[in-house]
């Protein structure tokens, strides 16, 4: 389908080849500076109703690289989650202490993607529900650049002219997108740096 790149806002920077259609695969690369300078490399590939059936992630930084691969045969199965790590990072392990948290979860949200919030939107096909249409969420949340996957609780509100409420917790914010759902421009976090 085409290539996107986001400018975080901040630093940062995303970059994603996109082949899509009836459902996802992507490539994608990530540069983040916090808590450390790191990036980050992924692949997510969804079945045809864009529910997400593979996520596998790696970040690297000074002294230190973790891994991540969650996978299923189908929205029916539990995730399968590998992590592993090498060297020293601040913060939480890779992986999931609570797995059986995620086991409803059927988009995953990587941390500071904009990529990611198209998954849900392609899958509720938010761009053609009326204005006010609401749909909550638990979704697969990977912290960068720890690894770590936690259950995360997630609102997503159609506003009309392709505008999309995001909620999550006390955090709102209201994202632009293109017509077949890709974020154009997520207040705070990112805007994409060409029109596709």
């Amino acid at each position: 389908m085409g290539t996107f790149a986001w400018n975080r806002v901040g630093f940062g920077a995303e970059l994603a080849v996109v082949h899509a259609g009836r459902g996802l695969r992507a490539e994608g690369w990530t540069l983040g500076a916090a808590p450390e300078p790191y990036t980050c490399h992924y692949t997510v590939a969804t079945d045809e109703d864009w529910a997400t059936l593979s996520l596998e992630l790696q970040t690297e930084g000074e002294g230190w690289a973790r891994s991540l691969r969650m996978t299923r045969k189908s929205t029916r199965d539990e995730w399968k989650i590998r992590a592993s790590e090498t060297g020293t990072l601040n913060g939480s392990p890779a992986g999931s202490e609570y797995p059986e948290r995620i086991v409803d979860a059927l988009d995953v949200d990587i941390a500071f993607s904009p990529l990611t919030n198209t998954l849900p939107i392609r899958r509720l096909d938010l761009l053609n529900q009326p204005v006010g249409t609401e749909f909550q969420l638990n979704v697969a949340f990977v912290e960068l650049p720890s690894l770590a996957v936690i259950a995360n609780d997630q609102r997503y509100v159609v506003a009309g002219d392709r505008e999309i409420g995001y909620r999550s917790g006390d955090y709102r914010v209201q994202i632009t997108v293109d017509p077949d759902g890709f974020v154009v421009d997520y207040p705070g976090l990112a805007t994409r740096s060409t029109d596709q």
